[in-house]
């Protein structure tokens, strides 16, 4: 995907071991993000959000503005505990394009 707005996802619903999670486990999320052409699993950006019922991020929220580039991105929730980091999604940020010259005319 080029130039995605947010970052959304579905909560989970219970631990590893299959019990339900119940209030407390989950105190906010981290999502990390890394160039693609990195190493899986290790985020140069890592940015927290604090809330246990969020279920989105704006791309604007991160703790850095992204370059130009491709990327890979997962999220883990933040508690007591935290989770592994989810699989990995992959963008890309396309540079700026400008708008064509106006007003062209011969003579």
């Amino acid at each position: 995907m080029a130039n995605p707005s947010k970052f959304t996802w579905t909560d989970p619903v219970t631990n590893v071991d299959g019990s339900a999670i119940t209030a407390g486990e989950i105190t906010g999320y981290s999502i990390g993000v890394r160039l693609a052409s990195g190493s899986p699993g290790t985020y140069t950006i890592v940015t927290p959000i604090a809330s246990p019922a969020a279920s989105s991020e704006p791309l604007a929220a991160l703790s850095s503005v992204l370059a130009p580039g491709s990327y890979a991105a997962a999220i883990q929730t933040v508690g007591p505990v935290n989770s592994a980091w989810s699989a990995e999604i992959t963008f890309t940020i396309a540079p700026p394009t400008p708008n064509p010259p106006t007003g062209f005319t011969a003579s």
